[in-house]
């Protein structure tokens, strides 16, 4: 964001986002404290659920996605392209990453990955934040992949079995050799998992 910032790009993102980047964000997964950001690289201009823009003969909409990868998420849509990008709520080569520090959650993701499956259509572009661009479909699998883990760990939660006897049952093991290479390893995700579903996300900023 800086170094558009200095080129004179307009920087816009939801309402969490610019609050997040303000000051010094603790990132407990990945144990480091990552800096608020140089005034220069902030969002000017900021919203609450949605915001639409019209440029090129497009109309390009922002969608907030609540308490999905984190607090701050938007979807972003060019209608007639017909394209969505997702960001960070989409992972498409690996497990997805969950920022429970700031605000994710699985629940979130999955609400996240049906809202952009309502929004498109079987001739949609998805765009990740990491991995190839999909289709809807794709899409539709590796939503179904990540529900089925949760669903999984859920149940061995209601069963009362820890953390570590869910993770010894590997909820993933049908999926690993597709999806486990990739950042997220198959145990840290499990265990992601379980820390959402048994804590509450960490609170959305005031705004």
């Amino acid at each position: 964001n800086e170094n558009l910032g200095k080129a004179g790009a307009l920087i816009v993102a939801h309402d969490n986002v610019r609050v997040r980047m303000s000051s010094d964000q603790f990132i407990a997964s990945m144990k480091r404290t990552v800096p608020a950001a140089p005034a220069v690289a902030l969002p000017v201009v900021t919203f609450d659920s949605r915001t639409t823009f019209h440029i090129n003969g497009d109309a390009i909409r922002g969608v907030h996605v609540p308490h999905a990868h984190t607090d701050g998420d938007s979807l972003v849509q060019f209608t007639t392209a017909n394209v969505i990008h997702m960001g960070d709520t989409y992972f498409s080569a690996g497990y997805p990453y969950v920022d429970l520090s700031s605000g994710g959650s699985f629940d979130g993701l999955l609400a996240a990955h049906a809202k952009a499956l309502e929004l498109g259509n079987d001739a949609t572009r998805y765009i990740p934040g990491h991995g190839p661009v999909t289709g809807k479909a794709e899409l539709a699998a590796y939503r179904a992949m990540v529900a089925e883990i949760v669903d999984k760990v859920r149940a061995g939660i209601a069963a009362g079995q820890s953390v570590d006897q869910i993770v010894a049952a590997k909820p993933t093991a049908a999926h690993d050799a597709k999806w486990g290479a990739g950042f997220i390893k198959p145990d840290v995700l499990v265990r992601t998992i379980h820390t959402s579903l048994t804590a509450r996300p960490a609170a959305a900023h005031k705004h």
